[in-house]
């Protein structure tokens, strides 16, 4: 005669049942929970900078908060998302043959749920300058880069960092750009990927970065004191020198009376200040030679090196890349004695895109087109309403974000991406698994 069947729970199986016991598990190794916070901070930066939240932090004569999170929470996204990238393609071990070919294949999956979904994003005409489409096209971009090692990485990012930018603003003056070429130096495809707000100049060295800290141990404090000394190093390097090259005083912040007359006249200038006399779109009847020899040059290098958020400039990404690095060595640093404090922060930078959506869509019929409450963004009004508003998203988003993490796990859009890349790595023939 049998006894009854009993299941038999575990201890340690029993505290992942409770909520407290999963508060306990989550971002646990293998998972880096200071990546996941560096990505979390970057979400609550993007989400103010949409907003126009301008709260003093620093007195009335220093930064305002505005001004910190303008262009540097996109840029450390951008490294963090590069940090993702090797993460998953074997951390310190390079992929090699089938390891190689399914990291490939299943970047291509993720690429293409990525591009739709910031696509889709777009249609809403939210007047959020969605970052989703260009790390869509990023991602297929990163494929040949997958088995690179980590030197190989960091020497192609400081290549493009510094030469790209230059080689963009000269084929910008060659080709008159702005001047009788309505749509800059190649059409609508190039000025997405070149000319617009999130040019490959600019992210694609930021992700081939991350990339080449991701193949480094993260996993050791010492590691990450590294990152977080270079960080600054690198930040003061590209900020003072930046500010030297363009006369400026702290211009690698935004919207302040001490940058120059010179760097905000040609800040709002953009591309048209490059040729002299190009007061028209339309066609000109004069030669080539003769227009040419009006570009300004120097304003075309103005623009290559400039240090200000969302320049585009080399000093820009020198700068913001070496605060982003600080920002993730000081997540990595505080994850450990602040884990439990640091949950809520983690799980919304566990699922970026089910929480960068949620953003998108609410800021869609709050704010713009649908406007249930156009007051709560304000730029010019009262900064005290955008910058409730803003906390009001942080706080639906680590309350939201938290609950499913603890009940659910992976966030909604991740596991439609996770489900996209493996079906696409599998083998021919074998069907649905």
């Amino acid at each position: 005669m049998s006894l009854p069947s009993t299941s038999i729970v575990r201890p340690a199986e029993s505290a992942r049942r409770s909520v407290r016991g999963r508060w306990g598990y989550f971002g646990r190794p293998p998972r880096l929970m200071g990546i996941d916070v560096a990505r979390g901070l970057a979400i609550f930066g993007m989400i103010g900078a949409h907003v126009g939240i301008s709260w003093m932090v620093a007195g009335p004569d220093g930064p305002d908060l505005a001004a910190i999170v303008q262009g540097r929470s996109s840029i450390l996204f951008a490294v963090v998302a590069g940090i993702s990238v090797a993460l998953a393609t074997g951390r310190e071990q390079l992929p090699r043959g089938e390891a190689l070919r399914s990291a490939r294949l299943r970047m291509a999956g993720r690429a293409l749920v990525v591009l739709a979904l910031g696509l889709a994003l777009e249609m809403l005409g939210s007047g959020i300058a969605v970052i989703l489409p260009i790390y869509g096209i990023l991602f297929l971009i990163l494929i040949p880069f997958l088995g690179l090692r980590r030197r190989t990485l960091a020497l192609t990012a400081a290549a493009i960092a510094v030469a790209g930018p230059t080689v963009v603003a000269l084929l910008r003056a060659v080709t008159l750009s702005g001047a009788g070429i309505p749509q800059g130096i190649g059409g609508t495809a190039v000025d997405f990927l070149i000319s617009g707000s999130y040019p490959l100049t600019v992210w694609l060295p930021l992700v081939l970065a991350g990339m080449a800290l991701g193949r480094m141990r993260l996993d050791r404090p010492r590691t990450a004191a590294v990152l977080f000394g270079s960080g600054v190093g690198l930040a003061a390097f590209g900020y003072g020198l930046g500010d030297a090259f363009n006369g400026t005083v702290r211009g690698w912040l935004s919207g302040w009376g001490s940058v120059s007359s010179s760097a905000s006249a040609l800040s709002s200038s953009g591309a048209s200040s490059l040729v002299a006399s190009s007061s028209s779109m339309g066609p000109d009847g004069r030669g080539y030679l003769e227009r040419l020899s009006e570009v300004d040059l120097g304003a075309a290098l103005s623009q290559a090196w400039g240090v200000a958020p969302h320049s585009g400039g080399t000093w820009e990404i020198i700068g913001s890349g070496g605060f982003a690095l600080a920002v993730v060595g000081a997540c990595l640093l505080l994850a450990r004695p602040l884990r439990a404090l640091l949950v809520p922060v983690a799980a919304v930078g566990s699922m970026p895109l089910t929480a960068y959506t949620a953003h998108v869509v609410s800021f869609a019929v709050l704010i713009s087109p649908l406007g249930l409450a156009p007051d709560l963004s304000s730029w010019d009004g009262d900064p005290a309403v955008s910058g409730w508003f803003w906390i009001g998203c942080v706080v639906v988003l680590l309350v939201g974000c938290t609950m499913w993490a603890l009940s659910c796990g992976r966030g909604p859009l991740e596991s439609v991406t996770a489900n996209v890349a493996r079906r696409v790595d599998l083998p021919a023939g074998s069907g649905a698994r």
